[in-house]
């Protein structure tokens, strides 16, 4: 069985959560007080999800929470609250909870909620790059490769989130600074003085000492995103400085050393740009030890509402809203092919959430951006799968209205298992 710790001072809302915890197969450690919790709290893996009350005898659990190590902070974490205290709730959504409710509060709803939570289990919970069956290998391998010295590039579409694989590695690797450097921002009559920094007087206006990025980035992780933008000229003198670890400031007589670990992306096929001389060879097997490729979010639709609740939840502390999306906008976001990929999604989601003025996301604003050159009475032939799971999902749907929320009459109703009714309803999205 599942253990759930249970913060709550109120007997009788206490009691009535117990029993219908119990009753869904987990088994609640019923705490009165956080000082009680703190203990058992020691043991983060043990607990499948926590729910806890805002405001308690002996303190605030949102301010509490917050200050918990982040072991504790990535389980599911559920509060319930009051009126007075949702801007204390919201703090702790920043913190890293899972969710809200404003007393008073469906209690089926609670539980859909953390049955969701918990039965996808810790991969989704700590989940970096997505859910995907893809993004959980190439997660793990980036893992693993983060803990060797072996330089990293990440190939893929753009938006598609190389710069937080890139991040991923460092953090796991847990070693000095992260310096992000966008190859093709930077002037070509400048790089030379950005990636190695110049001395004192090397040219008019040098009025100081200036640490390049290759320096800055020593001890830590330099990523080097769109790569493939660098001039040839460029590349023989950053092939030089990963050779020796060293390089020479503008103006310097002596060679400056830096360590440091090197992820490179781009959006670009590096091995066509080698073949039209626009990228050297020896650069390439320098920064490509190991080559990952990220696939578009089109390939992975199992990754979109996963981004797109993360997304959102970020957006509810940034606007001080309550935002959420129904089952038909979510079938939306993922019938889309997503040219721009998260980034594309982001922007949809952020257009949706200033249009809608209930932070309810229900159907998409009649202005929300299109795919480009779809035809705008084209009617999109769904494949059997979706069409068979939108009537399961219709006909659950009904059956929980007849059953006015009750799962176990509606298993009945149907003539499934309650597990098979659970498993059918996280599956398609569906909350008694």
């Amino acid at each position: 069985m599942s253990e759930l710790l249970l913060i709550e001072d109120d007997p009788i809302m206490g009691e009535s959560l117990v029993q219908r915890f119990e009753i869904e197969g987990y088994t609640p450690h019923w705490c009165r007080r956080l000082g009680e919790a703190a203990t058992l709290l020691d043991v983060p893996q043990r607990w499948a999800a926590v729910v806890s009350d805002v405001r308690l005898p002996d303190g605030l659990a949102s301010t509490w929470f917050a200050a918990r190590p982040a072991a504790v902070r990535r389980r599911p974490w559920f509060f319930l609250t009051g009126y007075g205290s949702v801007d204390d709730a919201v703090a702790a959504m920043r913190a890293g909870a899972r969710e809200y409710l404003t007393k008073p509060f469906d209690i089926e709803r609670l539980v859909a909620l953390v049955r969701d939570a918990t039965s996808r289990g810790d991969a989704v919970d700590d989940a970096v790059l997505g859910v995907s069956p893809a993004m959980r290998r190439i997660e793990a391998l980036l893992r693993k490769v983060a803990l060797q010295r072996a330089a990293v590039l990440l190939t893929g579409e753009s938006g598609v989130g190389k710069e937080v694989a890139a991040q991923l590695v460092h953090e796991v690797a847990g070693r000095g600074e992260f310096v992000a450097v966008n190859c093709a921002a930077i002037p070509e009559t400048m790089l030379e003085a950005e990636f190695f920094g110049y001395e004192k007087g090397a040219f008019t206006g040098a009025t100081r000492v200036h640490r390049g990025y290759l320096e800055r980035a020593s001890g830590g992780t330099l990523f080097l995103d769109e790569v493939g933008e660098l001039p040839l000229s460029m590349q023989a003198k950053l092939l030089r400085a990963l050779q020796e670890r060293s390089f020479f400031r503008l103006g310097a007589e002596r060679p400056t050393s830096s360590d440091f670990r090197l992820v490179s992306a781009t959006n670009q096929d590096l091995l066509v740009a080698m073949a039209d001389g626009r990228f050297r060879e020896d650069l390439f097997y320098r920064i490509a030890v190991i080559r990952v490729d990220l696939p578009p979010l089109r390939e992975r639709p199992e990754d979109v509402r996963w981004l797109a609740e993360r997304m959102l939840a970020q957006m509810a502390i940034e606007h001080h809203r309550t935002l959420a999306m129904s089952d038909d906008f979510v079938r939306m976001l993922v019938a889309r092919t997503w040219r721009g990929n998260a980034r594309e999604l982001r922007a949809v989601l952020e257009q949706a959430v200033i249009l809608s003025e209930t932070g309810w996301l229900d159907a998409p604003p009649p202005d929300l951006p299109a795919e480009a050159g779809a035809a705008a009475d084209a009617t999109p032939l769904l494949p059997l799968q979706r069409m068979v799971e939108d009537a399961e999902r219709q006909h659950i749907r009904r059956a929980l209205q007849v059953t006015q929320g009750s799962v176990g009459r509606t298993a009945e109703l149907l003539g499934i298992s309650r597990k098979t009714l659970w498993e059918k309803m996280r599956r398609l999205g569906l909350n008694a």
